[in-house]
């Protein structure tokens, strides 16, 4: 090992015959820049290009909840909940989505400002399960996120396009 980093040091060093030269390198780029009185004969420009990217967090559903069990509650019943899908918009702003939840195998479940639930279908080959950790989405002009337009971005690389939105609206139904 130690033969093998002298050999390098070697053939890296500068030759003792060799006159190490004073001028500066040449720069890579040129600048030119007008003197004050000059004329610019045109024009200067300049580009700002702006990237938004909205990153929507998970919450805890059957499919993705790794974590140990709660402890157990003091003998309180929950109701059993069933949801109903109904007609929902083709797009929703982004400023409203607030969670999601992956419950279904082809879909995920975005959770809204206003306590709504909108089940986002994916496109044929996308995994609701590969949203698990949350996902990502790019910021558009309009601000909305809407079907068969935008794609979401996993945070484990899978990207989707939406399909459909369904309104989902809660049922109870009794076990008794």
């Amino acid at each position: 090992m130690l033969t093998l980093a002298a050999l390098l040091a070697m053939i890296w060093a500068p030759a003792a015959d060799t006159a190490m030269s004073s001028t500066p390198p040449e720069p890579l780029v040129t600048l030119s820049i007008p003197a004050p009185g000059e004329s610019t004969a045109g024009f200067w420009q300049m580009v700002i290009e702006q990237r938004l990217i909205i990153r929507v967090p998970a919450q805890r559903s059957p499919l993705n909840n790794f974590s140990a069990a709660p402890a157990p509650q003091a003998r309180t019943r929950q109701i059993p909940v069933e949801w109903k899908e109904k007609k929902a918009p083709k797009c929703v702003a982004m400023r409203n989505i607030m969670g999601m939840q992956a419950t279904e195998h082809d879909s995920i479940d975005l959770i809204t400002r206003q306590r709504q639930r909108l089940r986002a279908e994916l496109n044929r080959g996308c995994r609701g399960l590969d949203f698990y950790a949350g996902f990502y989405m790019q910021g558009t002009k309009d601000g909305q996120l809407c079907e068969d337009r935008d794609e979401i971005h996993a945070r484990t690389g899978a990207k989707c396009q939406i399909k459909k939105f369904r309104l989902l609206v809660p049922v109870v139904r009794d076990d008794d």
